[in-house]
């Protein structure tokens, strides 16, 4: 039995927030010799079963909505009692071949109570009876242009579907489609630094900086807490985390002094990390920046556990993957945000060239996120002889998943 693995791509609100998720289902790619981007399980009842009894989707979407594409081969009402309505919805794929079996099927998920999505839409009078039914429709904004899509849209008009614009790579374009009137976007233009003139930091971030360098020099524990006695939300918040599910502690971490013990300084240092991007956004659960970054470290330090199992190559992977977004959150330079940082030369060089053992990695997982699988075989030449398969990389990577998933906010 081939063995699937989950991996997802956040759907974004007018502010940036995370609304919903697409879930993809992949296997490990067995016997092929090419990795196209859109490889992947064709979603059948089937799938979907495996895919319950080896995940909580729950904890996969945490309180957002997930959304699984389906065709006209998935017999979908067959395992549709598994799925809550409140929480799945179905997105009709523009390879599905459309026909009466395949709208009663729809129209039977709506009666159900599910939200339905039209995948990559372009106008033509065959989709009227789809438009009638579906919740959401889809726009590839790299496959057709803004005055097409500028002609499409009073046609939608009347059917009152609410529009995501996918395939946004760019803020331009996100301020493109923002102001074109579209209600949620798809797309990785999240992880490019904006362009700004100037950029004031948080003390918030300044503080977490001073707490890092603190914390990795293992500083006396007196001066850490009384730098974090100054920020007090950041001490709710890091404790908040520790004490998580994640970790599944006997009692209650209850104060910065108790947290070193606890879990010690290099575990600290994890969640010092993740606290930088919390500190743009009280909701920063729903920051798709806080949470790519989060599964990235996880996936880096799975990985490098993996191939180079020592004492110290995880925890550096862990850092350079969650680093790795910081200048996006900053909007300043690679280069400038490790001048402040105490990190080992192999972090840095990472970070700032993408070079070296830890680069090499960076690079890969950064591939695997965004679901650019073309060249994957040659990436993982250099990990052969370590056993790494592209099965192998999924599943580490819906482990990271899974891992950030757990996380209790």
């Amino acid at each position: 039995m081939v063995k699937i693995y989950v991996a997802r791509q956040p759907i974004l609100d007018r502010e940036g927030k995370i609304f919903a998720y697409e879930l993809l289902f992949r296997s490990g790619f067995k016997n092929k010799a090419e990795f196209g981007e859109n490889d992947g399980v064709r979603c059948t009842a089937r799938v979907i079963e495996s895919v319950m009894s080896s995940y909580n989707l729950g904890k996969i979407i945490r309180d957002k909505k997930g959304f699984i594409n389906i065709d006209e081969t998935s017999e979908i009402l067959n395992v549709a009692e598994l799925l809550p309505p409140d929480r799945i919805g179905f997105e009709v794929l523009e390879s599905a071949i459309l026909s009466t079996d395949f709208l009663n099927t729809l129209k039977r998920l709506k009666e159900l109570g599910y939200e339905l999505s039209l995948d990559d839409f372009v106008y033509s009078e065959e989709f009227i009876p789809y438009l009638e039914l579906v919740d959401y429709v889809k726009i590839d904004v790299l496959e057709q242009s803004e005055e097409e899509v500028r002609e499409i849209l009073p046609r939608l008009e009347k059917y009152g579907v609410k529009l995501v614009a996918e395939k946004v790579e760019t803020y331009e374009l996100f301020k493109t489609y923002l102001e074109m009137g579209f209600h949620y976007f798809q797309g990785f233009f999240f992880q490019k630094p904006k362009i700004v003139v100037s950029k004031t930091v948080e003390p918030a971030y300044a503080a977490l900086v001073q707490l890092y360098n603190m914390v990795a020099e293992e500083r006396d524990v007196k001066d850490i807490e009384r730098v974090f006695k100054k920020f007090s939300e950041l001490s709710v918040k890091l404790l908040q985390l520790i004490n998580s599910a994640y970790y599944s502690l006997r009692q209650p971490v209850k104060s910065i002094r108790h947290a070193v013990l606890m879990l010690g300084y290099q575990n600290l240092l994890k969640w010092i990390l993740l606290l930088m991007y919390s500190v743009r956004s009280e909701d920063f659960t729903s920051d798709p920046l806080f949470e790519e970054a989060s599964i990235r470290g996880f996936f880096m330090e799975k990985l490098a556990d993996f191939l180079f199992p020592d004492k110290e190559t995880p925890g550096k992977a862990f850092i350079v993957g969650i680093l790795s977004l910081v200048d996006v959150l900053l909007s300043v330079p690679m280069e400038e945000v490790v001048e402040h940082l105490s990190l080992e030369e192999d972090i840095r060089e990472a970070l700032v060239s993408r070079k070296g053992k830890l680069g090499g990695l960076l690079t890969l997982v950064e591939k695997v996120q965004k679901g650019n699988l073309a060249n994957l075989e040659e990436l993982l030449s250099p990990y052969k002889e370590k056993g790494l398969t592209p099965e192998k990389l999924l599943q580490l990577h819906t482990e990271a998943i899974k891992e950030y998933s757990e996380i209790e906010f």
